[in-house]
């Protein structure tokens, strides 16, 4: 899908009430691929806010209850963010923590699944599917099976597997109307379903409008940001010039003298020329040349 809406129209097609079946294949091929456990799913609705239009960095997910009270969230992550893994850590106690009522049994508690759909790679290995338990180190004994979190990264997985369903969805996510989705949907009729599902909801009119203001509202979010890096970055600049004025005026330097070494400094850096080669030239220090990097 495109890596600026995607994630908003996985959200739209896997969310709706039609697409129970496709959802539910799609949780059996990453959670139990081989007995099929889940057989139905509650879909937890959410509420498209302001701010989720306008383009704003917040999570964009599918909330589900399996019929037998399992949770499950699956989420498309479009851009590598840092600290991801806590990100998902906490994002899977927030499901956790909130199955408990005031008051409540803990017993009540059940397993809670997190699936992450990654468009840029996590891990430094080669595998495309990572799926964490908590375990004993030693013996690696299962401690419980409430919590279960699935990494899946697209740019890893490389061609699909005729009998692993997991990358039939993959193939579909990265693009439903690949010639290799086309050649899934001939023998998974659920797949060349979501193929319809997905030009249905792309198609509609209200439908692309609202995907055009998102994809402006992450435009605009972004332009922001890196105006604001470029702007930090001036400013330290201009703040470390500063102080080493500042510094070579004590050592019977003039403010002159040294605003202009320092600025020929910067300029030879940005060249590609060495910190010796620029301490000959301007007189600075290497230590001075190296603040300024």
């Amino acid at each position: 899908m495109d890596s600026v809406a995607g994630d908003l129209i996985f959200k739209l097609i896997f969310s709706a009430e039609r697409s129970k079946e496709m959802l539910i294949h799609l949780l059996n091929s990453v959670i139990d691929p081989e007995g099929k456990s889940i057989k139905d799913v509650t879909i937890r609705k959410t509420e498209l806010i302001p701010e989720y239009v306008g383009g704003k960095e917040i999570r964009l997910d599918v909330l589900a209850e399996a019929s037998d009270k399992r949770v499950i969230n699956v989420e498309i992550q479009r851009k590598k963010k840092e600290n991801f893994i806590k990100r998902s850590l906490f994002h899977w106690s927030e499901l956790y923590f909130q199955q408990l009522p005031k008051g409540g049994d803990f017993i009540d508690l059940h397993q809670t699944v997190c699936i992450n759909i990654l468009e840029e790679s996590l891990f430094k290995d080669n595998r495309f599917w990572h799926t964490y338990h908590m375990r004993e180190d030693e013996t690696h004994e299962l401690l419980t099976d409430d919590e279960e979190i699935h990494f899946l990264e697209l740019r890893k997985m490389k061609k699909f597997d005729k009998d692993s369903p997991v990358t039939w969805w993959l193939e579909f996510i990265k693009d439903p109307h690949s010639e290799v989705v086309k050649q899934i949907g001939e023998f998974e009729p659920v797949i060349k379903e979501a193929v319809k599902m997905f030009d249905y909801v792309t198609s509609d009119p209200q439908m692309k409008e609202f995907i055009r203001i998102r994809e402006d509202g992450l435009h605009d979010y972004n332009s922001d940001i890196n105006s604001a890096e470029r702007r930090g970055i001036a400013k330290g600049i201009e703040q470390g010039i500063e102080q080493g004025i500042e510094q070579g005026i004590e050592q019977g330097i003039t403010r002159g003298e040294l605003r202009k070494a320092r600025e020929t400094a910067l300029n030879a850096l940005s060249m590609g020329l060495s910190p010796e080669q620029i301490s000959k030239l301007t007189g600075l220090s290497l230590k001075e040349i190296e603040s300024l990097k």
